[in-house]
């Protein structure tokens, strides 16, 4: 098998025949005005490539596109021209920079600068040249929490929109050499057909780099390494209406530079996340702890080398940072992380104060497989927690992955008010085979987590379980048959623990189809076992306007039984814009949850409106109102102005009520107020 692993039939980076399109750079060292028009003479000279295919089809598409690129010393051009027969259909709403273009016709570019087939950047544009930038490292998982500073602009004319793209060498791994080869993908999504097209497709991984095209031709040996500098310094003051007035004004800075152009680095001092929105809230039925995206900028870089089928590493345990350090980047076939945090971690609502390092290697083998390493380890003033991990992802062909993972932790820490100290070993194991090939995608595993497994800075919602699990899908796409999309989803667990006990057995069948006129169905059924209860939901659902995302409107209805209590559900959900400049979401969930045998029915309901108002490109005001039946609700009104350039002002203003009755209830209220400044 090991030959099958270092000889990967998914040559195609590497055989000069391979059929994946190729396209050549154009070099210049003429400067470039980021305008929309293409009216450079280099764009005239540049090689212009097209033929993408339609994924539905696996033919060219019938709105083509066409893609150039060119480059200096200091920056890669891209420009892109998407056809349209149609220009008064076009969809473009969103503003925002980094927000996701669900509602708009987009294009994404993909770049895998070191030509590494197992990570990429992505740069998207929307007509109106709306900006999002986000990363994908080799455990295959997409974060659009990776920022960077590049400049676009999208214009839109009679027959087609245009945008074109200035990327800083500065702003991702890249190796200094010349005749270098990168890999490269195109991706576009035209609303008004629901068409998505690739100018490199392939029916297995469709947005993976291992089957990308190429970007030839680019000599970069004498490239203009910048280290990138940015230093960021703020003020900010927050002031909390608890019946009583508090006032705390701190400051801080982060800074972030290249040491090498395939390695960057940043520092931060006191951070303050005082602007970031707060959390989606919800109601939903659960028996294991939440999990929660990252949204603050100083753990944005490099986290997509930190995604483990088992997450070992959690950054939303770090809840209060006096200063840290990280570092991230490729040396030689190998890319890394490392992180070195002091402050406060919080774990099982226990808070510890201590100096916390992680370290995450990922090591190439092959065309497209790989090793990975971690390491973390927290040392507080009572206690530590360390956790050695090792991981594999293999590729045995085009259509057959293989991962694996192992991990041990040894924690020694006393625990809170009447819970025992943990001073004790314990492991992780996992093992999985998938195959994916349109239209079937299935996975067959086995899991073995200890009963104490929970380091403290991991996410490891289950413990004590071992056991097998399989998850088949098959979902087919047409433009000609009565279905655009059509979606059957099964999957079945079954875990004892450590006594040989049913700990978990769990029996999930899901389906979807969305019809050529734009109306879906849904429905599904859960059977599931956890110890001691038998939990079952069935649910069924329909949705108008499916590929108009604001105009859509979901509507589905469930009922089952949780840990003993039956319940009927309601979920609405309906996205509009009455003004091209507020896009509103709205979403509404309530459940009747029945009269049990010394227990009153109960009726939870959560409304939920989240809203944007763009006064400009460059002033904004996010909201986001929710309130339930229990006597919470949680407002939030962030104010953003980039009132010159790199120079931002943040109001902001919460307010949180807890308590069930209204005579006692627990508000929370805080006015913030953050500037900060960006020198490069």
């Amino acid at each position: 098998m090991f030959w099958m692993i270092l000889g990967t039939t998914a040559q195609a980076h590497d055989d000069p025949g391979a059929r994946v399109p190729s396209l050549r750079a154009f070099h210049t060292d003429m400067p470039i005005t980021v305008d929309g028009v293409l009216d450079e003479s280099f764009w005239q000279q540049a090689q212009v490539s097209s033929q993408f295919i339609d994924m539905r089809t696996g033919k060219p598409a019938d709105q083509q596109t066409t893609v150039r690129v060119a480059y200096t010393k200091t920056h890669i051009y891209i420009a892109v021209e998407c056809f349209d027969d149609h220009m008064d259909e076009i969809h473009a709403s969103e503003l925002r920079e980094d927000r996701s273009f669900k509602g708009d016709d987009w294009v994404e570019v993909h770049l895998d600068p070191t030509h590494s087939h197992r990570a990429k950047y992505a740069f998207f544009s929307n007509p109106l040249g709306t900006r999002v930038d986000a990363s994908e490292g080799p455990s295959g998982q997409f974060s659009t929490a990776w920022s960077a500073e590049w400049e676009l602009k999208a214009r839109m004319y009679d027959d087609r929109w245009v945008f074109e793209m200035s990327l800083p060498l500065g702003i991702m791994n890249y190796k200094q050499a010349d005749n270098q080869t990168w890999g490269i993908n195109f991706t576009r999504k035209l609303i008004s057909t629901d068409t998505t097209s690739f100018w490199s497709y392939n029916d297995s991984d469709t947005y993976k780099p291992r089957f990308f095209g190429h970007v030839t031709g680019l000599d970069l040996a004498d490239s203009q390494f910048d280290r990138n500098m940015e230093v960021t310094p703020y003020v900010s003051s927050r002031v909390d209406y608890n019946g009583e007035t508090h006032q705390d004004i701190q400051t801080g800075a982060d800074v972030s530079f290249r040491l090498t152009p395939s390695v960057i680095t940043a520092w931060t001092l006191n951070p303050d996340f005082g602007q970031v929105e707060s959390d989606a809230d919800t109601i939903e039925l659960r028996d294991t702890e939440r999990f929660l995206p990252e949204k603050r900028l100083f753990f944005r870089e490099g986290d997509e080398l930190l995604q483990m089928t088992n997450r070992l590493y959690y950054s939303r345990r770090f809840t209060d940072i006096d200063a840290g350090t990280k570092a991230s980047g490729e040396w030689g076939n190998n890319k890394f992380s490392f992180l070195n945090l002091y402050g406060d971690t919080t774990h099982n609502n226990i808070t510890r104060e201590g100096n916390s390092s992680v370290f995450r290697v990922l090591q190439g083998v092959g065309q497209n497989s790989n090793l990975g390493y971690f390491l973390s380890a927290s040392e507080f003033e009572q206690g530590h927690s360390r956790t050695l991990g090792h991981d594999g992802s293999f590729y045995l062909g085009d259509d057959w992955h293989y991962r694996y993972q192992v991990a041990v932790s040894d924690d020694q820490l006393p625990g809170g008010l009447d819970t025992a100290a943990k001073d004790r070993a314990d492991y992780l194991g996992h093992t999985s085979l998938n195959y994916e090939k349109y239209p079937w995608d299935i996975v067959v595993g086995y899991d073995g987590i200890s009963k104490d497994f929970n380091p403290v800075l991991g996410f490891i919602p289950r413990r004590n379980i071992f056991g097998p699990y399989v998850t088949t899908g098959y979902g087919l796409r047409s433009s000609t048959e009565w279905y655009k999309n059509f979606r059957v989803y099964s999957s079945t667990r079954y875990y004892e623990d450590d006594q040989h006990e049913t700990a978990l057995r769990d029996y999930n069948f899901r389906t979807s189809v969305e019809l050529q006129n734009d109306v879906g169905f849904f429905g599904g059924y859960e059977d599931e076992f956890h110890a001691p209860y038998d939990n079952t939901r069935t649910d069924l659902g329909v949705s108008l306007f499916e590929s108009d995302y604001w105009r859509s409107l979901n509507v589905g209805w469930a009922f089952g039984t949780f840990e003993e209590v039956d319940y009927d559900e309601l979920i609405f959900g309906k996205r509009f814009q009455p003004m091209e400049r507020w896009p509103i979401r709205y979403e509404f969930t309530i459940r009747f949850e029945e009269e049990q045998p010394g227990r009153d029915s109960d009726t939870l309901w959560l409304n939920r409106v989240v809203f944007d108002y763009f006064f400009t490109e460059d002033m904004w005001l996010k909201s986001s109102i929710q309130h339930r039946s229990t006597n919470v609700h949680n407002i939030s009104l962030i104010y953003g102005w980039e009132f010159r350039k790199d120079a931002k002002w943040y109001l902001v203003y919460n307010n949180l009520r807890e308590g069930e009755t209204a005579a006692h209830p627990d508000v929370a209220q805080s006015l913030f107020t953050k500037i900060s400044f960006t020198f490069r």
